[in-house]
């Protein structure tokens, strides 16, 4: 049996909502968006030409991102995506981790905005914030030293975490 194909009302409406998304993550006059991108931008330690262009293609996809070992070449034919290379694996771990907590404290803080009415100062968006950050940092050291315990997971979460905490005066404990 033949599924209906959807009619285009329905096509249109998911995409608006799509573009609402988008817009309430990157373009809206929101302070929780104009206070949260500068804090994960600021906390990332390694080179500013490897924080990627921010928009919706690069929000969807913050799960599978990569840090290419080479820069794409201008007029490169090459089609196949480049492979990260061994030493970036923390770095695109901990951009995965930035832009994933960053998209989800946006989403939150503007939900309890609109529908509870909620008013939050800079401090507070600073702080949600940083909670995220602290927790994924505070729920990899347990699960590299208690759960996993293997030599590799001890390594790609320092490898992670370190140069950020470097970084920010402090280092990871593990």
């Amino acid at each position: 049996m033949r599924q209906a194909r959807p009619d285009s009302a329905s096509i249109n409406a998911r995409n608006a909502s799509t573009l609402k998304r988008f817009h309430i993550l990157l373009h809206c006059r929101a302070r929780t968006r104009e206070v949260i991108w500068p804090l994960a931008r600021n906390l990332w330690p390694h080179a500013p030409n490897l924080w990627p262009h921010l928009d919706l293609g690069t929000l969807l996809s913050c799960g599978s991102i990569q840090i290419p070992s080479d820069p794409p070449q201008r007029g490169n034919q090459n089609l196949d995506p480049p492979r990260p290379h061994r030493n970036f694996r923390g770095a695109s771990r901990l951009l995965q981790i930035l832009l994933s907590e960053s998209i989800h404290t946006i989403w939150v803080l503007r939900c309890e905005r609109v529908i509870q009415e909620k008013t939050f100062t800079d401090a507070e968006i600073k702080n949600r914030w940083r909670q995220a950050i602290q927790k994924r940092f505070h729920q990899d050291k347990i699960r590299a030293t208690t759960v996993m315990r293997k030599k590799a997971s001890i390594n790609l979460i320092k490898a992670t975490w370190k140069p950020a905490l470097t970084a920010n005066g402090r280092l990871p404990n593990f």
